[in-house]
């Protein structure tokens, strides 16, 4: 698999004559529903279909991410909650 020149910028190496292992990125091979690859092209601007599959597998990890890191945070911040005696 070449490394499109994108996919090696993003993943902060400098030089595009890279391999994939050396970007970070592993080929691989697998089935991907046709019409969402599309509308994902579309609304990112993505170039080509890895590009634009890296990025909706980085957008996931960011939201999975962020959304975690603000629950523990509120766990850490407030204070446990009271149970109510049972009648």
């Amino acid at each position: 698999m070449r490394v499109s020149p994108s996919v090696c910028e993003t993943m902060g190496a400098s030089h595009t004559f890279l391999s994939a292992k050396e970007c970070g990125v592993s080929p691989t091979w697998i089935d991907i529903d046709d019409e969402a690859l599309r509308e994902a092209m579309r609304f990112s601007g993505a170039r080509s279909e890895d590009d634009a599959v890296n990025l909706a597998l980085r957008v996931y990890a960011a939201r999975h991410r962020s959304r975690a890191e603000t629950l523990r945070e509120r766990d850490r911040t407030e204070p446990p909650k009271r149970r109510r005696p049972r009648n």
